[in-house]
């Protein structure tokens, strides 16, 4: 009886193990989202820059990347360096824009973050009582969400966004659907690019 519960031990202990040894390999950025694959949720806000509103339907038609920030976040100070880089890309695509959600924030806070490391040009929303936020589950900064051109969120990337992720993450799948890009024709008023 004692060798038998011996195995029985040995067999949970190997199990736990493995999965422990399993969840070393996983990357918590990559965590999968249950809003991946669903509708983004719409949103209308105050823009950052004082200039009207900043709407998710007017990039409706785009590939769009919702990224949340805040100047309290110390990991978007790191993040910010690449999303200049995509804000390149972003001018050079017809198809791709990018919108910046500023959350948990002040005005001043934000202002002074980006004059400190730069303005990339695309536009922000304000969101100081994080209801955007909240409303697409985000939990801390930065987050990043890919929307497709009908308004699908395809990708969420929790994190820093890093060199060379436009490339190996976002590119393949605004690759995988060009008819509809083609198909989806802007509605209303199209998203600025700076």
């Amino acid at each position: 009886m004692k060798t038998l519960w011996k195995i029985v031990l040995l067999g949970i202990v190997a199990a736990i193990l493995v999965l422990f040894a399993l969840g070393l390999n996983n990357d918590p950025r990559n965590i999968p989202s249950p809003l991946v694959n669903r509708p983004a949720t719409p949103f209308t806000a105050p823009a950052l820059d004082g200039r009207g509103d900043v709407s998710l339907s007017d990039y409706q038609g785009q590939w769009v990347l919702v990224n949340f920030w805040g100047s309290w976040c110390v990991s978007c100070i790191a993040e910010h360096p690449y999303l200049m880089v995509l804000a390149q890309i972003a001018q050079s695509r017809p198809d791709f824009s990018i919108v910046g959600v500023d959350f948990r924030d002040t005005q001043g806070g934000a202002e002074r973050f980006l004059q400190r490391h730069g303005d990339p040009g695309y536009r922000h929303a304000k969101d100081p009582k994080q209801k955007i936020a909240i409303d697409w589950g985000v939990y801390g900064a930065p987050e990043s969400f890919l929307v497709d051109p009908n308004g699908m969120i395809r990708l969420k990337h929790t994190g820093p966004l890093y060199d060379g992720w436009f490339e190996r993450v976002a590119l393949p799948l605004l690759q995988e659907t060009p008819e509809t890009k083609e198909q989806a024709a802007p509605i209303g008023v199209k998203g600025e690019k700076g």
